[in-house]
């Protein structure tokens, strides 16, 4: 199976599924939606429709990838892009099939379910997961799988490597007015990648890592990576068994040839420094003149939406900061409209998949003026948070020598209870807010959520209202609670 010339990408239409070529979906042959079982199978396979894009057809300026969002590529332009490089695609290529090594050396095979996030080892995995869900799986789902693993998931464990970004990073992706849109979106033109990576060149000839090969032990530069090393890059020496029958593939439901099973082998190598990914975002921090990056991801259970200024603000104070993915660089350059955001990834610990994300966002018009007010809106969230953290440990934790508190811990529950009952009141601010005048949207928020945080406390503390020697606790923790709410509240006119 070929990704550039046999039908792998799987969508449906009308409520029909199907799987249509890469050139039936750029040259606007066939559309539809990405249909597949898991949100985070269907976000990597548009992650590497997008890859493969870039690396075939990248835009040289702004001009010309405005044409390709309104117009298809023809088929010649299609072939030319293949042409030379047909072979880095080829899942069952005899000496360098896509994204794997031959000549694995394991004693035995590992089931399926092992390249799958969440399915062998993750916690939740019986709440997520259909049964049987990775017995089998095609050539088109088993290619998403081997690219979702590399790019996407921690790695198997000691001796085995994470990927170009590191353990489970947070994977940014603006979203069109369909599948191909979507795709065009989210490739760079020339102009954005000599911006966002000063070593790329027009010309750049070099070869992914499972068709170059790469040495045991071997020390790379970041620096040294080009644009197709760095979007095809494999973390790990996989090989997939070869198929051995028909059946139906336990991901897409088609009746196709199935892989069964795969070779690992440990090995080992090192990269120094970071290469800038284009779909996510790195923060930084300055120590002793020198500056240290890294790619943020989910470690806690927050929402996505706290994440967020990270991930479409530019802010640097001398000692720490953020830089946006560089697709969203080049759209704020672009000058559009509005934002929609998709942001996906996963939570981990260690090589174990506790969650999984993704979810959507819309800034409203004029965001990419006013990003740092993206940044505003959510330290307010955060910080009405806090205030009901605080009166809460209070009330639990009562004052040496001056009050007992009630002896229980209702911070951490009533922090998810706060980010869930929330979550939507976010979302409709920043989509709905307007960027340039945005005080009466700001007062409004804080409003909403200073009643929120008021009704949690009262929630909170209900059960021990009839208790006299909690009397004190109640107090001293409600009068600490409106004292952060005033401190929080509009002082007026200085958002404009």
């Amino acid at each position: 199976m070929n990704l550039l010339k046999d039908a792998w990408i799987p969508v449906q239409q009308a409520g029909l599924m199907e799987k249509i070529t890469l050139q039936q979906l750029l040259c606007n042959e066939k559309q539809g939606e990405l249909c597949l079982p898991r949100d985070d199978m269907e976000f990597a396979c548009l992650q590497l429709l997008v890859a493969i894009t870039q690396v075939l057809f990248p835009p040289a300026d702004k001009a010309q990838l405005v044409q390709r969002l309104k117009q298809p590529l023809t088929r010649s332009e299609y072939d030319d892009g293949c042409e030379g490089k047909l072979d880095w695609f080829d899942l069952d290529h005899p000496e360098t099939p896509f994204m794997q090594f031959r000549g694995v050396n394991a004693k035995e095979l590992t089931p399926m379910d092992k390249l799958m996030a969440g399915v062998a080892d993750g916690t939740n995995k019986t709440f997520v997961n259909p049964q049987g869900l990775i017995e089998g799986l095609c050539a088109g789902c088993v290619s998403i799988v081997l690219y979702n693993t590399a790019y996407n998931c921690p790695s198997m464990g000691g001796g085995f490597k994470s990927g170009m970004r590191g353990s489970t990073p947070i994977t940014v992706l603006i979203r069109g007015d369909n599948l191909s849109q979507t795709v065009w979106h989210n490739v760079l033109t020339a102009a954005s990648l000599k911006r966002e990576m000063p070593c790329y060149e027009p010309s750049d000839i070099t070869l992914p890592n499972y068709i170059e090969g790469l040495r045991k032990d071997s020390k790379l530069s970041a620096s040294t990576i080009g644009l197709a090393k760095g979007l095809f890059w494999q973390p790990a020496r996989f090989e997939l068994a070869p198929i051995e029958g028909e059946g139906v593939c336990s991901c897409c439901g088609q009746n196709l040839p199935l892989y069964t099973g795969f070779k690992k082998e440990k090995f080992s190598y090192t990269i120094e420094g970071v290469w800038p990914h284009p779909l996510s975002a790195r923060t930084f921090t300055i120590k002793a003149g020198q500056k240290e990056e890294k790619f943020p991801s989910f470690t806690t259970s927050q929402p996505s939406w706290v994440h967020l200024a990270k991930l479409v603000v530019d802010k640097d104070n001398g000692k720490e900061g953020y830089h946006p993915a560089p697709v969203i660089t080049q759209l704020k350059s672009f000058g559009a409209k509005r934002l929609n955001l998709m942001v996906g990834g996963y939570r981990n610990n260690q090589a174990t998949v506790l969650e999984r994300r993704h979810e959507m966002y819309s800034l409203a018009s004029d965001w990419q003026e006013n990003t740092s007010l993206v940044d505003e809106l959510i330290t307010l969230a955060q910080e009405y948070k806090k205030a009901l953290r605080k009166a809460l440990y209070l009330f639990g934790e009562g004052v040496k020598d001056s009050f007992a508190g009630a002896g229980v811990n209702l911070t951490d529950q009533y922090e998810a209870v706060f980010y869930q009952s929330t979550e939507q009141l976010i979302q409709d601010t920043l989509a709905e807010i307007s960027y340039t005048q945005p005080s009466s949207a700001l007062d409004s928020l804080s409003s909403s959520l200073k009643a929120r945080v008021t009704q949690l406390f009262d929630q909170a503390i209900f059960p021990y209202r009839q208790e006299p020697k909690m009397l004190k606790a109640l107090a001293s923790s409600r009068r600490l609670l409106n004292k952060y709410l005033k401190d929080l509240e509009p002082h007026g006119g200085n958002h404009e």
